[in-house]
């Protein structure tokens, strides 16, 4: 029997996705929240809004092409490794929706990609909450898959990572 493994196009799709989602949460976290809202925060701010909106995307197309193709065969724990991927990619695409509408909402929109202004805090809006809160849940989940990933290939040697394209894949399991 040969081994399951990804098609090329979801291998790219996963990994470009994980580094974006990686680099939004350490730069959102670790800088512009540190940053004061000042027009130098502007070109950050554009950077991190568009791969933003690129995360979000990428995270959509993974759910389409995970609803497509067929899916792998179970492994341990299939059910909730199966729960922590559909929990993770709600949380980016959440991460994306409250990130669009605090820019619209704060007029943050305007001042990145035209002639406005920032506002002089962002924690007064509602979506900044959300987006708070789902960047801390994404930084969780992305620790649990990590570590289960980990786990199948140190503790249980599955190959499960060969799916991915990372390793060899055993075969009679």
């Amino acid at each position: 029997m040969r081994p399951f493994r990804y098609t090329s196009s979801r291998i790219a799709i996963h990994w470009l996705a994980a580094l974006l989602i990686v680099f939004l949460l350490i730069s959102g976290s670790a800088v512009l929240a540190n940053l004061p809202n000042t027009p130098a925060k502007i070109g950050n701010l554009r950077i991190h809004t568009l791969l933003g909106g690129l995360a979000g995307l990428l995270t959509i197309a993974r759910i389409v092409l995970r609803k497509r193709n067929p899916l792998p065969p179970p492994v341990a724990g299939e059910r909730l490794a199966s729960s922590g991927h559909m929990a993770l990619n709600l949380v980016v695409v959440l991460l994306a929706v409250s990130g669009m509408l605090l820019m619209l909402q704060s007029g943050a929109f305007d001042a990145v990609f035209g002639n406005g202004a920032l506002p002089q805090d962002f924690k007064e809006f509602t979506p900044r909450k959300i987006h708070g809160i789902a960047s801390r849940l994404a930084m969780g989940l992305i620790a649990l898959h990590v570590l289960a990933a980990l786990y199948h290939q140190m503790a249980l040697r599955d190959g499960l990572l060969s799916r991915m394209g990372i390793g060899s894949a055993q075969s009679g399991r």
